[in-house]
């Protein structure tokens, strides 16, 4: 039996009153669970409470909030010494790399760390007071770094930032794994094509978080430029939703921009199937590489990004896929039309993309085995 303590920010609630999805990305995504193991979970969280949800697995919680979690890390730091003394972890492990900047070096326990994208430059891209947090981030990088004996990456991208950070101990390459494929050979594309009286359209799908840095508006300027038969498929909430309701109204395609909503993991697959098109057109390049855009590859959608070295990890320009070369909705509409005119071109982008990410799915392996 190992002990670990793992380090974590929830500002969902997940594990007080959601705790299945804690599960989905914690057990599933990352593989890190193993009924063996003792678990200690210390979250960031939107109150403060302790509990147990399972025999081997203890949750605290420290209240904070996105826009305080600095300061809050002083206080975290305490929470940590006074755990490692009491629950004496052989190993800490945490997906938010940026949290380990204050765990106390020591012999005693091995620091392991899952970066999945670049906090500091998603922080600094929703602009405002967050681009001084995004630098401060910058900085919490860097201690962290400093104190992971070993890293773990989902993007080639990810490993030249860390590397550019001093970091100089083991790093593995870890994609992470396609998410329910037991579900999508179940999945049926029919009964989102009669939600929606989708019969007669060309189906452009994003799949995201409705936030600025997604750069969704972009895609709806597009769509203005693109014959009616194309319609707008967007799943996901966030902050910008009623701003992009309002620019679909503005732009006059408000009747082919359908916004879907939050869909599970596991009722997702249908949308993919439906798709023609898959649109990924993130402006902020922070993340590693997007779990929707292997997906994307896995359902054979041939996909258009953006010019930044998130997608770059996958995408070949012509050959799995398109990459935008400018933020201008005629570069983006041209590219639609001429992909879906061009069947040879499609279908090679079909074959190669799958290929491809069967390549990339097959390099996963479980956090937990690091474990020992």
């Amino acid at each position: 039996m190992s002990k670990i303590l793992v380090l974590y920010q929830d500002w969902g609630n997940w594990l007080l009153n959601d705790y299945s999805r804690f599960e989905y990305w914690f057990k599933k995504m990352d593989g890190a669970y193993d009924e063996k193991n003792k678990y200690y979970i210390l979250a960031l969280s939107n109150s403060d409470n302790r509990f147990k949800k399972e025999n081997n697995v203890e949750i605290e919680l420290v209240k904070s909030s996105p826009l305080m979690q600095i300061f809050s890390l002083f206080k975290f730091r305490r929470k940590i010494k006074s755990i490692i003394k009491e629950f004496k972890p052989d190993y800490v492990y945490t997906p938010f790399i940026y949290l380990l900047s204050v765990v106390p070096k020591s012999k005693e326990y091995q620091v392991i760390g899952f970066l999945r994208d670049k906090t500091a430059e998603m922080v600094k891209g929703r602009r405002g007071f967050r681009r001084l947090l995004g630098n401060i981030f910058y900085l919490l990088d860097y201690l962290a770094f400093k104190r992971t004996d070993i890293l773990l990456h989902n993007g080639k991208s990810l490993e030249e930032y860390a590397k550019g950070f001093g970091h100089n101990n083991e790093i593995i390459y870890c994609p992470r794994p396609i998410a329910d494929l037991e579900e999508f050979s179940k999945a049926n594309k029919e009964e989102i094509i009669k939600k929606y009286n989708l019969e007669r359209g060309k189906i452009i799908l994003t799949v995201a978080r409705l936030t600025k840095e997604k750069n969704i508006e972009l895609g709806i300027k597009a769509l203005k430029l693109l014959p009616e038969k194309f319609v707008y498929l967007i799943v996901g909430e966030g902050e910008e939703k009623e701003n992009l309701i309002k620019l679909a109204e503005k732009e006059r395609v408000k009747n082919r921009t359908i916004f879907v909503g939050f869909v599970d993991h596991k009722e997702i697959w249908p949308y993919y199937k439906t798709a023609d098109v898959f649109w990924l057109l993130s402006k902020t390049d922070f993340e590693g590489t997007p779990n929707v855009l292997q997906e994307a590859l896995y359902a054979k959608v041939p996909c258009v990004v953006s010019n930044i070295s998130a997608m770059r990890n996958i995408i070949e320009d012509n050959k799995n896929g398109l990459i935008l070369q400018s933020w201008n909705p005629k570069e983006l509409s041209k590219k639609i039309e001429f992909l879906l005119k061009n069947k040879i071109l499609y279908e090679n982008i079909q074959e190669k993309e799958f290929k491809k990410i069967n390549e990339i799915i097959k390099q996963n392996f479980k956090v937990k085995e690091l474990f020992k």
